[in-house]
């Protein structure tokens, strides 16, 4: 069995250099929903209309994408930056033109998209009265 010298372990608390403070990166990450047109293995094409016509392809490596069962529904956080880069924004849906299980669906998107946008940005919902620590 082999023995290092006591000598050549650093202590932890020595330093020669400070640390690099970590930036939050929630006020640079957002949630939409989106439209899926089509896919391949690395890219989707999106939209936030509706719209083919509109569509982008985003590369799936940026984006985390919500859970895949909401038939053509996807709720996707990505940067800020590429959202704004692709001109995807939340929008104003008219939800008459779908069926009432795509419509099941795409409310449970956008409800799923609006809860992350807030939990990104730091707000809570109120808490009912009297609230956890009311008698503390």
């Amino acid at each position: 069995m082999r023995t290092s010298p006591a000598t050549s372990i650093i202590p932890s608390g020595a330093r020669s250099f400070g640390r690099r403070p970590l930036k939050s990166f929630a006020g640079h990450v957002t949630c939409l929903m989106l439209f899926r047109h089509d896919e391949t293995d690395t890219d989707v094409l999106v939209s936030d209309d509706g719209d083919a016509g509109g569509a982008v392809w985003l590369p799936k490596a940026l984006l985390s994408i919500d859970r895949a069962d909401r038939s053509r529904f996807l709720v996707v956080t990505l940067s800020q930056r590429t959202a704004h880069q692709h001109q995807l924004s939340t929008r104003i849906i008219d939800r008459t033109r779908f069926t009432h299980e795509e419509r099941a669906d795409l409310e449970d998107a956008i409800t799923t998209a609006a809860r992350a946008r807030k939990r990104l940005s730091g707000r809570e919902d109120a808490r009912p009265f009297p609230g956890r620590n009311a008698f503390a």
